[in-house]
């Protein structure tokens, strides 16, 4: 194919986008100078390499292949002077150490999208002068071995969109991952899950000193721990795009004494406040350019300093004043933050004077209020200290209340005819038979003959307690509210304790009447249900219904 440009001083080649799936190297053999072969996003999924002694760089991006190409040859090396190697975007699904063994001189290895589940140990070693490694998007990784960076010359480390999780453990070593790499300036993590863990990111960056650009973006971040950076002494540029960070404090000390650091961008966080102390003032004397866009600014009188602060630094502010927007409050929101304009009058400080006028006030009405209360609240104090009264003679033995053994039965129940069958089959099975609980029902208990208002009075006075079982059938029952009003007498005399009140279905609140709103208000009461809460009710109910009456209330006394 090339024969005819035998002896021609052709330097660069470029195959690109064909249909190529084989190919054999010897076709370049009379292409003597040539220094860049580009055989790009064809369909190779085996190739041949023939000896070319000035190939500066080779390109094999967005083919088929499996594995590492074979650069080795049988009795010398076939590219001696090979610097830059791209065989990004191929279906390779392993490298290791003897990948490489026979490219001298590269400096710039390009693996960007291949199909690697592991970084091995050791794999970049044998490459005396690589500069530049490229892991970009390789969505597979799943682990990082502990010298898998072990390259003294390596500059620069691209990883960035691979999803790797950092914050796993075990998927890669923190304490090892950068610390056989100890001449690295350039590491792009963005578009990863890096820890929100102190220790782990310490012990990650520690090792980089000679470290000049840091970017992670899009990483996750909640916060950043103390002294992170202050081991990176030559920083210049620290991207923190895209994640949850919040308002800084200096005080923290972040980033240490760095003043190296010439551009940082920490846009699209959620910072919300600027202000004088968030980051030291060394830092923002050295800086060139920072970018705060796309955060939440808050747009109150905290935010003054910053705003002032723009108004006189030299400091380039990437994307003001079209990023830079308040969020808060309501009615800014959407507002340029170089339209909200703080005055003195607005952001005057509290003048301590007002405090002591208002301690003095609060002091003085809080007298009054209790020389008025007691006032007021007089005859409520005898009632109370005749109660306490009350209490000490019942101890003595000198007051005596009713007891559950005075009575017939133990409680009335008061129910509608739509809940009979729950009734029957269910709460007096359970408190009859399994509680021993005797209880008054008036299918059962009223005798023939005498009328419903007589048999309510008789047999109530013969019952300890009372239960109500309520539900949306027994708010719409006029019978059922007479009832209501008739036990409301028992609950004035004897107190909360001697009512039972069971939500056996919700109240629609268009049903819901004043006197059985008074009761839910004034007595607690109990719902049923069925399933995982069913014990807890049972184990309520007959609590309820044991429970001593105690005292009535003060006005029966």
């Amino acid at each position: 194919m090339f024969d005819s440009f035998v002896n021609t001083a052709i330097q660069n080649v470029h195959l690109i986008g064909n249909q190529f799936s084989d190919l054999n190297g010897s076709v370049f053999r009379v292409l003597t100078f040539c220094q860049n072969l580009v055989i790009e996003y064809n369909k190779l999924s085996k190739i041949i390499f023939w000896n070319m002694q000035r190939l500066k760089r080779l390109g094999l991006e967005g083919n088929r292949l499996a594995k590492v190409p074979n650069f080795c040859g049988f009795h010398e090396i076939i590219f001696p002077k090979l610097k830059i190697l791209s065989l990004s975007e191929n279906n390779i699904g392993n490298i290791d150490n003897t990948s490489f063994i026979c490219l001298p001189k590269l400096e710039v290895l390009k693996m960007r999208g291949i199909s690697i589940v592991e970084l091995q140990n050791n794999v970049f070693s044998s490459l005396k002068k690589l500069k530049e490694v490229n892991l970009e998007k390789i969505n597979t990784l799943k682990r990082i071995e502990d010298f898998a960076f072990n390259n003294t010359s390596l500059k620069k480390i691209y990883m960035p969109n691979c999803k790797f999780r950092f914050d796993l453990k075990e998927r890669f070593n923190h304490y090892t991952i950068f610390k056989f790499c100890p001449n690295v300036n350039y590491v792009n993590l963005g578009l990863n899950h890096l820890p929100n863990n102190a220790s782990i990111l310490h012990s990650m960056f520690k090792p980089l000193d000679n470290l000049r650009s840091l970017l992670l973006h899009s990483t996750g971040l909640i916060d950043l721990p103390r002294n992170l950076f202050t081991n990176l002494r030559k920083l210049s540029k620290l991207n923190l795009h895209d994640n949850s960070l919040h308002n800084f404090d200096c005080s923290r000390n972040i980033f240490g004494n760095i003043t190296s650091l010439k551009s940082l961008d920490l846009s699209s966080n959620l910072i919300s406040t600027m202000n004088k102390t968030s980051l030291p003032s060394r830092l923002l004397n050295n800086l060139e350019k920072i970018n705060f866009g796309s955060n939440p600014f808050s747009c109150t009188c905290d935010q003054k300093w910053f705003l002032e602060w723009i108004k006189q630094t030299k400091v380039k502010l990437v994307g003001y004043p079209q990023r830079y927007k308040c969020r808060y409050p309501n009615e800014l929101e959407g507002q340029y933050l170089k339209n909200y304009h703080p005055t003195d009058d607005i952001c005057n400080p509290w003048n301590p004077l007002y405090t002591m006028a208002i301690v003095l006030s609060f002091f003085g009405v809080s007298i009054l209020a209790i020389i008025i209360c007691i006032w007021i609240c007089q005859n409520n104090m005898k009632n109370t200290v005749y109660l306490l009264r009350v209490v000490y003679n019942h101890k003595q033995g000198h007051v005596a209340f009713d007891e559950r053994l005075n009575y017939e039965y133990h409680a009335f129940v008061v129910y509608c005819d739509a809940d009979r069958e729950w009734v029957h089959k269910v709460f007096l099975r359970k408190m009859e038979r399994d509680e021993g609980i005797k209880l008054c029902i008036h299918q059962r208990e009223f005798d023939v003959g005498e009328t419903i208002t007589g048999n309510i009075d008789k047999y109530l006075e013969k019952s300890w307690k009372v239960v109500v079982i309520m539900s949306n059938d027994f708010a719409k029952s006029e019978w059922c509210q007479w009832e209501v009003d008739v036990v409301q007498e028992r609950r004035r005399r004897q107190g909360k304790d001697a009512f039972l009140l069971i939500m056996l279905k919700t109240i629609d609140s268009k049903h819901m009447t004043s006197p059985l709103r008074t009761l839910l208000e004034s007595t607690p009461h109990v719902r049923y249900q069925t399933g995982v809460g069913e014990d807890l009710f049972w184990r309520v109910a007959v609590k309820s219904l044991q429970k001593p009456l105690g005292l009535p209330p003060v006005p029966v006394l």
